[in-house]
């Protein structure tokens, strides 16, 4: 019997272990709410929910899935220890909850609560202002933890994000009795962020050991200060490049306009390091200096490489279809998105919407539409937009009204969409019946682009005096070059020399190197036979180095854009197919 006992026990203590560590598997298994619900419930029945071990594990797993079912569970648990604590604090200090953070901290100070740790801190001062990150630093001395590193990390960090504390930052660091390189680079990243590389570069220089993260802090801080070639020649230096490092550098080219040397050193990026971010910076600046064959290009590339897109590459892609006219390679990417079973938000359907209108298909932009079952205002607009621009005025006031009958209200995009609308279909009352309504019912306040577009209604109808008559009840705004445009070329098509002038000297003020401008009045001048100001103009013209610059335009021929200018030696069609 004696010998009997000591083998058993062992066996069904194993057991049990290794029914816990099945049980705790699953746990990780589970990545959806529905799962860790069943699994809930199956641990409630064994009773293994008591076990804080178990609690606490599924409060981890639920945290980044849904995070009120996790706050249930926490709320349920009759003792929390610490670690159940930490989970929630830093859960919330990762959404837009913080004060859900802080309320847990501030249970955690009661006496019969769990005492907060080093791992607590961090993820509390990730969600404080600097005003509660101060008393937050105050409790660290109660704690015993003013010399842990780790939180010392996330204080340095709290007050360099805080703006004008960075001084504080300093002190932290100074007094602090060991450092690590997270230490260090948090310290770089603060002080680049506010402009001081000089004093970064120093620190940087004073490291005692350097990682990626290191040299990656330094480069960016200075691609945000303009500092090119500061930026490069550390780029050259590094022993070690990541991922980050390259996308630093792309981004960095781009954001300053200079993709050519962008682009040189995303081809020159080891293939095994490009990502979804690395295309996706290379699109976007691409998209921004309106290289947008470069951005199909890149595009048919991170396919070939099999790198799924996501929504913000799909946007720029179908913006850059939108910009050519390419109707069939945006035809080509709604179907490449409803093939990856891509779910339509907002900004992808005002995209595809976009898309189909300026390509001149307004049947499928309405069909895009139709098919969008939750509509928020700005694929309302969309569509009001782009029926407008299209011509088609009296269309758009019926999804206007359509609108109205919706949950959505109308902003002052609607009624700038519908301005538009009006004044490329000359439907003058409409027009300012809808400017009226916008402050008298919706209460929001007439832009500049608002009364520039009333003045143009007013414009191509011939009604200058009233034109003129609404800029100046407005003084106070600033009217575009298009709204002064607007006038002139009113002004020059009725032959009115004094209402022409009138527009032309603001509109100079604003682009003294509008050629178009100068053209016009000239024009204008020409018309009133007032041959000696028409000559004076074309004097300046030629003093100022002007000439007015030849039309731009683009064809898609089988799945491929061509450009060409008006004037230039081209390819004939023939060349082209």
């Amino acid at each position: 019997m004696s010998s009997t006992v000591p083998c058993a026990a062992p066996a069904f203590s194993g057991q049990r272990r290794s029914r816990s560590h099945q049980w705790l598997l699953l746990l990780e298994l589970c990545c959806e709410t529905k799962e860790l619900s069943q699994l809930h419930s199956t641990l409630v029945k064994l009773s293994l929910i008591r076990n804080p071990h178990f609690s606490a594990r599924l409060s981890l797993s639920l945290s980044t899935i849904d995070l009120s079912y996790a706050r249930q569970l926490f709320d349920q648990n009759p003792d929390p220890n610490a670690f159940a604590y930490n989970i929630l604090i830093k859960a919330y200090s990762k959404t837009h909850r913080p004060i859900e953070a802080l309320t847990l901290f501030s249970h955690m100070l009661d006496e019969d609560s769990p005492k907060p740790n080093k791992m607590t801190f961090p993820f509390v001062l990730k969600s404080c202002s600097v005003e509660t990150g101060r008393q937050v630093h105050a409790a660290l001395f109660k704690y015993g933890l003013e010399t842990d590193v780790y939180v010392n990390n996330a204080l340095i960090s709290m007050y360099m994000k805080a703006g004008s504390c960075f001084r504080n930052a300093m002190k932290v660091f100074d007094r602090m009795p060991q450092r690590d390189v997270v230490t260090w680079n948090t310290v770089i990243a603060g002080l680049a962020s506010f402009g001081l590389v000089k004093e970064a570069r120093d620190m940087f220089d004073a490291m005692p050991e350097r990682n990626v993260a290191s040299w990656n802090c330094l480069i960016d801080g200075y691609f945000k200060r303009g500092l090119i070639e500061l930026a490069r020649e550390l780029f050259d230096r590094a022993p070690v490049k990541d991922v980050i490092t390259w996308n630093t550098m792309v981004n960095g080219y781009a954001s300053l306009d200079r993709m050519e040397e962008g682009r040189d050193l995303f081809d020159r990026m080891p293939m095994g390091l490009k990502d979804l971010t690395s295309f996706n910076l290379v699109i976007d600046g691409y998209s921004r200096n309106e290289g947008f064959e470069k951005v199909l290009e890149i595009f048919h590339e991170m396919r070939g490489l099999e790198i799924c897109p996501d929504r913000f590459t799909l946007v720029s892609v179908l913006s850059a279809c939108s910009n050519l006219s390419a109707l069939e390679q945006g035809k080509w990417v709604h179907l490449y998105v409803k093939r990856l079973n891509i779910k339509l938000d907002a900004v992808l359907t005002t995209a595809l919407i976009d898309m189909y209108a300026k390509c001149g298909n307004m049947e499928r932009a309405l069909d895009v539409f139709v098919r969008t079952e939750k509509k928020d205002i700005s694929v309302w607009n969309s569509v009001i937009s782009n029926l407008g621009l299209h011509g088609y005025g009296k269309e758009a006031l019926e999804f206007f009204f359509q609108l109205l009958e919706t949950d959505v209200c109308p902003d002052e995009i609607t009624f700038l969409s519908i301005l538009t609308a009006c004044r490329h279909s000359g439907l003058v009352e409409e027009g300012r019946m809808y400017f009226d309504l916008m402050s008298r019912k919706y209460d929001i306040t007439p832009k500049a682009k608002h009364y520039g577009c009333m003045v143009d209604i007013l414009c191509r109808a011939g009604l200058l005096d009233e034109a003129k008559a609404l800029i100046e009840a407005h003084s106070g705004e600033e009217f575009s070059v298009a709204t002064w445009g607007a006038l002139l070329d009113a002004a020059s098509r009725l032959g009115n020399v004094e209402m022409g002038e009138y527009a032309a000297k603001p509109l100079l003020e604003l682009d003294p190197k509008d050629t178009r401008c100068y053209v016009a009045l000239s024009n204008l001048y020409s018309r009133g036979k007032e041959w000696d100001e028409s000559a004076e103009v074309r004097k300046q013209m030629r003093r100022r180095g002007m000439e007015k610059l030849p039309g731009c335009s683009s064809i898609e021929v089988n799945g491929v854009v061509h450009e060409f200018q008006v004037g230039s030696a081209f390819n004939t069609l023939d060349e082209i197919v």
